[in-house]
């Protein structure tokens, strides 16, 4: 999965998915395939194909949900929040660049799975030991997000909310403070993750800031950074 990640970090859509695609269909582990899944979501994400992108967002959805069925746990509902986010932002991400897509119903779908995505990953953390219940890896990864889709929902003063967490959680992007952050990381990888986390949230701020005036530049910032 880490090989995965890193592809896409590097731009490398079309390796992502080939990297993801055998993961998917060679682990024994159910939540793991799921995570293949949303791993090959986010590669055709980037490629643009939203159709294949939902696809495999939605399997992993199903999949995760079906694990929290099994037993309530920390690593389930977290999963199944990265997993629901994950589709609100590709959801986001076909929103800011198909004109066709971009309504208030799509919009509103888009700001809701984020927000699902985070009360889950928010529930989790009731499964944590105290130490770990302030903050997950993944609340850093879709605050921002979440935060630009409440923008073009509507709801500026959620999306200021946001954007703001966003900005404070950035400096503890992929800490080892942090228990779900990834400890093969070097020193360097660690800071461009701060880097790309405190822009983000910068960028949400602007977002919520802009939207209600010039939807077109809150859009183009957000296709830029989602």
């Amino acid at each position: 999965m880490e090989a995965v990640i890193k592809a896409i970090r590097e731009k490398k859509f079309g390796q992502a998915a080939i990297l993801a695609s055998p993961a998917y269909n060679l682990t024994p582990n159910l939540s793991e395939q799921a995570r293949a899944a949303r791993d090959l979501s986010a590669a055709y994400r980037h490629q643009g194909d939203y159709d294949e992108s939902e696809k495999w967002a939605t399997e992993a959805v199903e999949q995760h949900e079906a694990l929290v069925e099994e037993g309530e746990n920390r690593s389930t509902l977290r999963e199944l929040g990265a997993s629901v986010a994950t589709l609100g932002t590709l959801q986001l991400q076909h929103i800011v660049t198909d004109p066709s897509y971009d309504n208030q119903e799509n919009s509103q779908r888009a700001a809701e799975n984020l927000s699902k995505g985070l009360r889950y990953i928010e529930e989790s953390r009731e499964h944590a030991a105290d130490k770990n219940r302030k903050i997950d890896q993944y609340d850093i990864n879709f605050t921002a997000r979440t935060g630009f889709a409440e923008a073009l929902a509507g709801d500026t003063k959620r999306s200021l909310a946001l954007g703001a967490r966003a900005v404070r959680l950035a400096f503890l992007s992929e800490s080892p403070k942090i228990d779900t952050s990834n400890p093969n990381m070097t020193a360097k990888e660690r800071f461009k993750s701060k880097a790309r986390a405190f822009v983000r949230g910068v960028g949400a701020v602007a977002v919520a800031a802009v939207a209600p005036s010039n939807r077109e530049l809150a859009k183009s910032i957000v296709e830029r950074l989602n």
